[in-house]
Formats: C-alpha cells, structure tokens, sequence
C-alpha cells in the first residue's frame, strides 16, 4: 500500500472513531478526489482527450488541484504543454483537464502519458483518493511507406543496370516502381536483381550480376550497407541461427568453385563458405537445417544438400529430380522438391519430378514423375495445398495426395514466377522482357482475376511486407 493511501484511510478512520458519542450532524464529510479517463488509449489525431478529477461530495470552496505529468509521451512533440495545476470550482463534482494530441508525420511506438494528483488546496474537507493516476496510451496512426504492402524484384536486362523493386499496396490501388532509386536518389544501381530476403527489419536485396546483397530497411528502402566482397554470381538468400546464407555459382566455367557465403548480419561482411556441387539455388530453412536446391548452374544437378547452420557444414545430400528449381515446406514439416528435369535444347531431355523429403532422416518418401515435354516451376505452398506452374496454367496439389493433378485450375497464363499469401495466388509476368511486366492476382477460392497492375522490367519475384514493429 502506498504511503499516502494509508494515511488516507486512517484519516477518514479517524472522522469514523473519533467522537462515536457525538450528533453525526457536527462531524465532517471528507471528500477523496481521483483522476481518470473515459478512454485509455487515444489516436493521435484524435485531436484531444480529457482527463477527470471528481470527487465527492461536492466541495464549497474552489479546489486547486496540481498534479504531475510523467510517461514516455513528450510534451511538446506528442501532446501540446500542460500547465500542472486546474481548479475545481466550488459546488462542483468534476473539471476536466483537456490534452490537446500533436499529430506529427513520425512513425513511432505508442507512448503514454501519465497525470498523477500531487496536492490539493483550498479545502480540509479534501483528500487524495486511491486513484490518484490515470494513464492515457497515445498511439501513432503514421506508417512507414511500404509496409502492408507487396513487393516486386525485377530483373532488368543484363548489363543494363535497370533492375528495380516495386511496391504495390494490399489494395492494388497504388503501385509504386523504382522505388530503391527514388529514395536514396541514385540511378542505376543494379543489374539483375535475382531475389530477396528479410530479417527483422532489414531486406537483402540479391543483386546477381553486380555481385552484391544490398542492405536496406524493409519499410523505407532506406539504404542500410552493402555487401559486395566474396560474392559470385549470388543467387539466393535465407537466414538460419542469426546469420545470412547466400548460394553462390561462382565462376561459370568452373564446375567446382559454387558455394554458400555465411553472412554476418550485424558487420554485414561475408565472414565464410560453405563449398557445395554445382548450381546451388533456392533454399529454404527448417530450424538450423538448410536445404538448398542444387540446380546445376549453367549445367545440370539433381540433388539437394543439407546444411548444418550450427557447424557451417553440410550434412548429407538427397537425390531429386534433375534440375530442382523450387523447394517448400508443408505444415508438417516435409519438403516437397519440384525438379523441371532438362528441357529439350539441352539434347538430353528428362522427365520432370516432384519429390517429398522426409526431413526427420532426410529421405525422399514419395516421388511423383511428369510426363515427357511437361518441365514445371514455382512450387509453392499454403496449408495443405502445393501450387505449381505448368504449360501456361497453375495447377493445385493436396499434400495427401498419391497423384498428380488431371487438370489445372487457372490455364491461359504467362508466369514468369508466383507466389501465394492468404489465400491469394500473385503471379508475374515478364511480357517481352523488354518493356514493363504486370502483376497478376487471382483469388484462389474461385480463380477470378483480382487484379492485373503495370509494374516494371523482368518481374522475377514476389514477397509480403507487414506492418513494421512499433
């Protein structure tokens, strides 16, 4: 109990024991005043917001009540200055202080502000009461611009410099392209952005032919580092065990130079690597195992390997399909593996794959083979259903099944690549790979058209901003 509380309760004890024998007439009222407030969290646009002092019974003198402001709100930046002190008329229950909220343009955390009763003068008839605080939570309506949003790499054209990112708002009303350049006022910045990843914050930006990961705030695109030393010809990035891994093909004409660079998020240097067979691609992340899919470079591999990201190592590889070129993790833990096989041009066509990896032992449990011609990509997952890219038409898989699918759910497409996000499948497409690609959305609870939204040169992939931590 605190101090004051108690002597509180003992002086109105007192006015209750001291003179029993008396006319109750004679005996004092003794009123207690507390602060509080209707609401107990407030936008700050919200304009202003009053705090109460009450009491009761009412008093026959005006009461100066002071108090005092405290709280991790500033006066003067998130609410206009108070004065510390209000009167509360003679005859009245309550006055009202009114705070006056700043809205500002600043994107930040809640912050309170806290109005404690300190003294009060004008009456011995009066008392502090138990509620003697009130607390007022003043949140940001502000937001940073891009969060909420979808985000789109391009490619550009190789040695061109024309590589991009979009932004396209989760309404599809507002598409935003270039928007790396616009805010940090560069030009050409990239060539060939092959994907993307994100920690926390931070995305990585992985720029293949200018042999760098750009480092930038995921919710501003505001430029963080970058990392363009022991990288060749990156291609991908995930983060296990609080570091970056980054697949690597190394020098085109050597079959033995690909690797994974282990990435230091906080130095944002590369600080080892991981030697893997040729052609590591898209990997994906299963607590601190690392399954990479080996699609072979500028050849052709049919396997995926395993990484331990405690030890930098690898720890087995399992044989797929040839050419695995996307890889996703059901609800139950299991890796599916999707293998195009070698197209035609290669002169030794194969037949397409999808396999399932038990990642208990890291064995392949079912296998499922294309037929002859058919070579697919994009594997992605929800829930239970895997969705893949085939012959312009996206066709859906239940993880349960013993077959592939007869027939595809959205045909007449020209995917480059898709994904998928809360029940919404986004695909895009790269057109002639010389003038601007589109983003195309379908509801996957009856395939309709969404919406289809110009974006920029070569979409290659696609990935979901939420809303940044406050």
């Amino acid at each position: 109990m605190k101090f004051k509380h108690f002597f509180i309760t003992a002086a109105l004890a007192s006015f209750i024991f001291v003179g029993c024998d008396d006319d109750d007439d004679d005996q004092p009222v003794i009123g207690a005043l507390e602060v509080s407030t209707a609401i107990e969290t407030a936008d700050e646009g919200a304009g202003s917001v009053d705090i109460t002092f009450s009491t009761t019974p009412a008093i026959d003198t005006d009461v100066t009540i002071t108090y005092e402001v405290s709280g991790s709100a500033t006066s003067g930046e998130d609410y206009e200055a108070l004065t510390g002190s209000v009167v509360l008329p003679a005859g009245n229950l309550t006055v009202a202080q009114s705070i006056t909220l700043i809205d500002d343009e600043e994107v930040e955390s809640s912050e309170d502000l806290i109005v404690t009763i300190t003294t009060i003068a004008g009456s011995e008839d009066l008392v502090i009461g138990v509620k003697d605080e009130a607390t007022l939570s003043i949140t940001d309506n502000d937001s940073y611009p891009f969060e909420n949003g979808i985000i789109v790499t391009h490619e550009g054209n190789f040695f061109q410099g024309n590589a991009s990112i979009s932004f396209v708002s989760n309404d599809y009303e507002t598409v935003q392209n270039d928007v790396y350049a616009t805010v940090n006022d560069v030009d050409s910045w990239a060539d060939n952005i092959q994907s993307m990843a994100f920690n926390g914050d931070f995305g990585y930006i992985v720029v293949n032919n200018s042999q760098k990961v750009e480092v930038v705030n995921r919710y501003t695109f505001e430029s963080v580092a970058t990392i363009d030393t022991e990288l060749l010809n990156p291609r991908y990035m995930a983060i296990a065990n609080g570091k970056g891994y980054v697949t690597n093909w190394g020098d085109g004409s050597d079959t033995e130079d690909d690797y994974v660079a282990v990435i230091d998020l906080e130095e944002n240097t590369v600080v080892s690597k991981i030697p893997v067979a040729e052609g590591p691609e898209r990997l994906v992340v299963k607590e601190n195992t690392i399954y990479v899919a080996m699609q072979g470079g500028y050849n052709q591999n049919n396997i995926v390997t395993v990484i331990d990201a405690a030890t930098n190592t690898v720890s087995t590889t399992v044989t797929v399909g040839d050419r695995p070129n996307s890889l996703q993790l059901d609800t139950e833990g299991n890796l599916w593996v999707l293998s195009g096989g070698n197209p035609a041009w290669t002169g030794n066509e194969t037949l397409a794959q999808l396999d399932k990896i038990n990642t208990a032992d890291n064995t392949v449990s079912a296998s499922f083979e294309f037929a002859e011609t058919e070579h697919p990509g994009a594997l992605v997952a929800e829930g239970s259903n895997l969705y893949y890219y085939l012959s312009s038409s996206v066709f859906k898989m239940e993880t349960a099944s013993t077959a592939l699918p007869a027939t595809a759910e959205i045909t007449g497409l020209s995917f480059y690549d898709m994904a998928v996000n809360e029940g919404i499948l986004y695909g895009v497409d790269a057109k002639d790979y010389t003038s601007n690609g589109s983003l195309e959305i379908y509801d996957l609870s009856d395939y309709s058209l969404l919406a289809s939204k110009e974006v920029s040169i070569i979409p290659g992939e696609i990935y979901f901003n939420g809303t940044a931590e406050r």
